[in-house]
């Protein structure tokens, strides 16, 4: 509303705030807060008391307790099954290269008599063959003297043994304090599996496994014992290397990390 002359009834403050220029008598003007204004009682103050901290970390504590055991074991798994395809390609290739070097026929390679469960003559024919073409830190006679324990740079080995002249049994250790130093080594499914050279060729496992079906290899991985399936011997699960393989060189969720047990 304007003044005659063209002035306004209405000035400013030193805020910009606008009030009349003229009020009625008696009737006064408080300055009004911008909603932008800063009021300490306002002040919000962020803090936790003792009690919610300490509920916080149980709460922490108990989630961690439930998901770091399933975490470890699926490393140990991806481990595994990373030193298991690693340690079938050097072998399989130390194999190869031993029979092109020597012009050898595989199904025609057998053992002499004398290898068969002796340490000695077995670290010998190892010497002279496959071992040329494989790196080891160390190699021995098992402490029963029917086979040898080889070690490797990355921690892992095996124990090995001639039991007949057509073959010799390989226990591969995903690390080399779980080798037994016996010529029966670990082939446990877990720290330790079974493979085998016949008649010149590697395999995971045995021989008589290549064929199987996967619900044949998971069942004997599973239980253990060969020899007789309808009862179990403890760490004696021949076919779980071969399983392994199958599942193109992974653990997968249903394989039995631990063995299971059949009653007498």
């Amino acid at each position: 509303m304007l003044k005659h002359g063209g002035q306004s009834d209405v000035q400013h403050d030193e805020n910009n705030n606008l009030f009349p220029q003229s009020l009625p008598r008696g009737m006064k003007i408080e300055k009004l807060a911008s909603p932008f204004t800063f009021h300490p009682s306002l002040k919000r103050k962020a803090a936790f008391t003792l009690a919610e901290v300490l509920i916080t970390l149980g709460i922490i504590g108990v989630v961690a307790a439930m998901t770091m055991p399933s975490l470890v074991v699926n490393y140990q798994k991806k481990q595994t099954a990373v030193r298991l395809k690693r340690f079938y390609s050097i072998m399989n290739q130390a194999i190869l290269r031993w029979q092109q070097d020597e012009g050898l026929i595989p199904e025609d390679i057998r053992f002499s008599s004398d290898t068969i469960k002796n340490g000695a003559n077995t670290e010998k024919w190892y010497n002279e063959t496959i071992g040329k073409y494989i790196q080891s830190i160390s190699k021995e006679v098992t402490k029963d003297n029917k086979g040898i324990s080889v070690a490797f740079n990355d921690g892992s080995g095996f124990d090995a043994y001639v039991p007949d002249t057509t073959q010799i049994h390989i226990f591969f250790c995903t690390d080399y304090k779980y080798c037994k130093h016996y010529g029966e080594g670990n082939f446990d499914g877990k720290h330790g599996f079974l493979f085998n050279i016949s008649k010149g060729k590697f395999y995971a496992s045995l021989p008589e496994y290549q064929n199987s079906t996967r619900e044949h290899l998971l069942s004997d991985c599973k239980y253990g014992n060969l020899e007789n399936p309808s009862v179990s011997s403890k760490g004696r699960r021949h076919a779980c290397a071969r399983l392994i393989q199958f599942d193109g060189w992974e653990i997968k969720d249903d394989y039995p990390w631990n063995q299971t047990m059949l009653e007498n």
